[in-house]
């Protein structure tokens, strides 16, 4: 099934009542799609002129809020969008790679690399806060920061050094830095190279971090020191990238895997990832239950549909006010 066919597929969804189940929220490059733990379909928004969607989020009213390059934007429940709010531009284009719902949804954090800051955006789109960040220049501004999310101490936030390869607590409002992990020191060879791309405190004192094309995850306790480190060969997944994660109530990982600028369609086949406290991969999503859904990004150098999932967001539909209680 592909556009057309695909969209007139998730407008009838709207109207047909579905069964409450546990869904996935994707953002996947020009895209948000919804899928159930069988890998159908759901649900897609796609709003023109929103490419690169880094992070998404299922609101506890049915809205949904993403960040994409260049901004934060904010959609009802019928996917009406009701907010936008502008990332600082370098040129032509902004870089805003990540973003959280802070207080329920009634306030928005984007993280934006071009302005070397975290804002806190009201519902209104209006800026009621700003906090700082670490000046990475020389370094282009693609490899500054990924994602942004609230610590578990509160009145601050993690933040990922791309490019330099160290993640970052800075409190709210000053940028003062409570913490850095440097990832170097725990790194293996891989088979691309190692960046920092998002984190997650799980709520029980560690913290997870990923390194995309360097395909390795690490878990780190209290006292950060590292108390896990798998990568995707050891896992047994077949990826380009080890992206956001996200706690499940059972307390296993769920962690999104990118298939961009695959060679072949084999290389990107896992698209999610379930993983347990000791390694085991519990559950998958891959490209074949996927392709035949939805219209991925073609590749203009290999003709390869990609799916592009940077984040995942997973919740109860029957359950949507619980949506935001989730540790991502």
């Amino acid at each position: 099934m592909k556009m057309r066919e695909c969209l007139l597929f998730s407008l009838g969804l709207l109207a047909l009542p579905l069964p409450a189940e546990e869904r996935y929220l994707l953002a996947a490059e020009n895209q948000v799609i919804e899928v159930n733990r069988a890998g159908r379909v759901t649900a897609v928004l796609k709003h023109p002129g929103h490419g690169r969607i880094y992070d998404a989020w299922r609101l506890p009213d049915g809205g949904i809020f993403y960040v994409h390059r260049n901004g934060m934007a904010l959609f009802d429940k019928k996917n009406k969008l009701v907010m936008e709010h502008a990332a600082v531009r370098n040129g032509e284009n902004g870089e805003s790679p990540g973003g959280a719902v802070l207080d329920g949804g009634k306030r928005f954090a984007i993280l934006d690399s071009v302005a070397a800051e975290i804002r806190v955006v009201d519902r209104q789109g209006a800026a009621v806060s700003r906090t700082p960040l670490p000046d990475l220049r020389p370094d282009t501004v693609f490899s500054h920061y990924r994602m942004v999310r609230p610590s578990a101490r509160g009145n601050s936030f993690w933040v990922a050094q791309y490019g330099r390869k160290a993640v970052v607590e800075v409190e709210a409002g000053t940028g003062k830095v409570l913490a850095k992990i440097e990832l170097a020191e725990h790194l293996v060879k891989a088979p691309g190279q190692h960046f920092a791309f998002a984190t997650l405190e799980p709520g029980d004192g560690s913290l997870y971090a990923t390194t995309a094309t360097g395909l390795q995850m690490l878990r780190f306790d209290a006292k950060r020191n590292r108390t896990g480190s798998w990568t995707a060969a050891e896992l047994g997944l077949a990826t380009r990238y080890l992206l956001g994660m996200q706690r499940l109530a059972n307390g296993n990982i769920l962690l999104a895997c990118g298939d961009y600028h695959i060679k072949a369609p084999e290389e990107g086949r896992d698209l999610l990832a379930e993983i347990s406290a000791d390694g085991k991969v519990a559950w998958k999503l891959t490209r074949a239950q996927l392709v035949d859904q939805i219209d991925g990004f073609v590749d203009p150098n290999t003709g390869i549909e990609e799916m592009r999932i940077t984040n995942v967001h997973a919740y109860d539909s029957g359950q949507l006010a619980k949506a935001l209680t989730v540790k991502r």
